[in-house]
């Protein structure tokens, strides 16, 4: 039988099943993307790198928060503004070491790290710790209709009206539908999120009583919060990793999963996730939420756009180990990414290829070809070569990255072990026609193909062919 040219797809989002065999997909630090009226419909592309835009004294980053079109960040015991430039100007101190919540009105921001709420004057450039006896031990803090929502374990307390630093135990709400014990209360499009370990109500300003809150009927989610720094926003969803380890996404009332079997089981396998935390971003017009987990050492980020089929992996360098971020956010018309305890802040840039001048490493790991391609599953096929179409001539004029390459590895043991690999160019500077082919006579019953790159230019990947024949049984 003649070799025939078989058009591959090798896009895709992460997607590694328990049964190796099955599925051992994996894009890490490139991200799926639909392109409407391109060539390929759908393309991998590589997510930007990082540029040192300042620094501060090393220290656990514990988050960041806008108000009034300035950045704050907490790194290790100090409240820090931050300008467009990168400087970073002490506030005052926060004690502890462990990830705050922010809120604010526009002038006044709470800040509440493990039972302390601080509050930040702006005008008066003043920051002090709140001694409300009645915000004493509150989990976290939210805004809502001009007070600021306090969590403790069995009931929200409102605060007075334009005073977050000033509460009444009696201007307070309980858990109604299912009174399990709270973890957070979070505002989202004028609805107030209450999650609890084992469901979530959703209530709302109804201007009558005292507090004026009331629940939203038939707007119980029956699941629970499993990290309560895993809850975050878009413009569209409230996002949040629930108590049965699926990450589920909310608007209107309406919850949605929107995590695979796949990630829902790898998050299972993790010792502990009540440390995981979420962070959202947007990446070429497009919504992003990241969810990490520091113990775990795993990082994953989901395009909003694309649902289930848009999750994708970040990684540290050339290593498996999370994304080392502890805060990342847009400000500033840049995103800002404050490293995880080096004090330092980062813009992620399409143009940059590093972490900051350090290798990055990229990888794209296929979906298994097989006798399938001829309609004839478990059939022996056998391969004699390989294109990969993608950009092309993006090479540097110096140094690492003037003559780039891609590796290429194969597995024939569904990913368990793989072969030596093998070098491909990817084209100089302005090879634009550079053909990227992969030549091998091996015959296989399943082949499943890994793609790394490393060197500092971009390597957006379209599609692919592969030359088959059917090799008898």
């Amino acid at each position: 039988m003649a070799f025939q040219t078989v058009p591959i797809n090798i896009t895709g989002p992460s997607y590694q099943d328990r049964s190796r065999p099955l599925s051992v997909q994996e894009t890490r630090n490139f991200y799926p993307e639909i392109v409407e009226s391109g060539k390929d419909q759908f393309v991998i592309k590589s997510f930007p790198g990082q540029k040192l835009l300042g620094s501060t004294t090393a220290g656990i980053d514990r988050g960041m928060h806008q108000m009034n079109e300035i950045a704050y960040r907490v790194v290790g015991d100090s409240l820090y503004k931050v300008l467009s430039d990168g400087v970073h100007t002490s506030k005052g101190e926060i004690i502890g070491y462990e990830r705050c919540t922010f809120a604010d009105d526009g002038v006044n921001l709470f800040i509440n790290s493990h039972g302390r709420t601080y509050h930040y004057d702006s005008s008066a450039d003043s920051l002090s710790i709140v001694a409300d006896t009645s915000i004493i031990g509150a989990l976290s803090v939210t805004f809502i209709n001009n007070q600021f929502a306090y969590t403790f374990p069995l009931l929200t307390v409102f605060s007075d009206v334009g005073n977050g630093a000033s509460a009444s135990s009696l201007n307070a709400v309980g858990a109604e539908s299912d009174p399990d014990e709270l973890l957070r209360d979070y505002a989202f499009d004028q609805v107030l999120y209450r999650f609890g370990k084992r469901s979530i109500e959703n209530w709302y300003n109804s201007g009558v009583g005292t507090p004026p809150f009331d629940r939203i009927e038939g707007q119980i989610i029956n699941v629970g919060l499993a990290a309560t720094h895993s809850v975050n926003n878009t413009k569209e969803f409230i996002y949040w990793l629930g108590s049965d380890l699926n990450v589920y996404r909310a608007r209107g009332g309406q919850d949605q999963v929107v995590s695979t079997a796949a990630i829902s089981g790898a998050i299972g396998d993790y010792s502990f996730v009540g440390d995981a935390f979420g962070e959202v971003f947007t990446l070429d017009n497009k919504d992003v939420y990241v969810l990490t987990f520091p113990t775990a050492n795993k990082t994953w980020a989901l395009i909003e756009e694309l649902g289930k089929d848009g999750w994708f992996e970040l990684s540290d360098g050339v290593s498996t180990d999370q994304y080392k971020i502890g805060s990342l956010f847009d400000m500033y018309g840049e995103t800002l990414v404050g490293h995880k305890s080096n004090g330092e802040l980062y813009t992620l840039d399409f143009d940059t290829f590093t972490q900051n001048g350090n290798t990055w490493q990229r990888r794209r790991t296929l979906t298994s070809i097989n006798g399938k391609v001829f309609n004839q599953p478990g059939k022996r096929v056998q391969m004699s070569r390989m294109e990969f179409i993608f950009e092309s001539g993006t090479g540097l004029s110096t140094g690492q990255g003037d003559n780039p390459r891609i590796m290429i590895e194969a597995s024939y043991d569904g990913g368990r072990s793989w072969s030596t690999g093998t070098w491909i160019r990817v084209g100089r500077l302005g090879e634009f026609n550079v053909r990227a082919e992969w030549f091998s006579m091996k015959s296989f019953y399943d082949m499943i193909i890994r793609i790394t790159a490393s060197d500092p230019v971009a390597i957006n990947l379209y599609s692919a062919t592969i030359d088959l024949r059917l090799a008898g049984r």
